[in-house]
This record gives structure tokens, C-alpha cells and sequence, in this order.
């Protein structure tokens, strides 16, 4: 690990595995890859955030799949992604969020 990188770690984070670097290099270009894909075919909010939350929550099922330590932050990003994506697909009228 660089100094850089050591820098960059919080303190009291585990440090992650090849395997984990790489699944996150991974899940982050196919997120990359899915954004522009879901503009320049214009697929709708909807099905832009269900595929959003298949790949957080599949690269935190991977990572939990091998025993490794998974990120709480994560998976809770990739279960709203979830709802608000089933939200707008399901076509429910009444508001997500009490303030709207």
C-alpha cells in the first residue's frame, strides 16, 4: 500500500482485500457504464435506479458470499435505490417521503 493510500484509509476501516478492491473497481465501472446507458436510451428514472441497486446490492451479496466484510452504507444506498425504484415502476400514487 502507497503512502497516499494510507493516508486516504480512515483509521478505524479494516483494510480490503484484492478481492474486494477489485469487485469495487468492477461495480463502479459498470455503474459508470449503466448511467450512460440509461440517458442515451432514456429507460426512466425507474428502471435506471432498479439496475443501480441489482449492482450495489449484487457486489455487497459477492462480497458477503466470501465471508468478507461488507459496507453498511452500501447496502443501504442499494435497498432506497431499491424502493424508489419499484416506487416509480409500480406507478403508486400516494408519496414516497412524507414531505412531498
Amino acid at each position: 500500500m502507497s503512502t497516499v493510500e494510507k493516508r486516504m484509509s480512515s483509521p478505524g476501516a479494516p483494510e480490503k482485500t484484492a478481492y474486494a478492491r477489485q469487485l469495487d473497481a468492477i461495480a463502479w465501472a459498470l455503474i459508470l457504464i449503466w448511467i450512460g446507458v440509461a440517458v442515451l436510451a432514456n429507460v426512466g428514472w425507474g428502471w435506471a435506479l432498479l439496475t443501480l441497486s441489482g449492482i450495489i446490492l449484487g457486489a455487497q451479496a459477492a462480497l458477503m458470499r466470501r465471508a468478507e466484510p461488507v459496507d453498511g452504507f452500501s447496502i443501504a444506498c442499494g435497498l432506497t435505490f431499491l424502493v424508489g425504484g419499484a416506487w416509480v415502476v409500480l406507478g403508486l400514487t400516494w408519496p414516497l417521503a412524507p414531505c412531498c
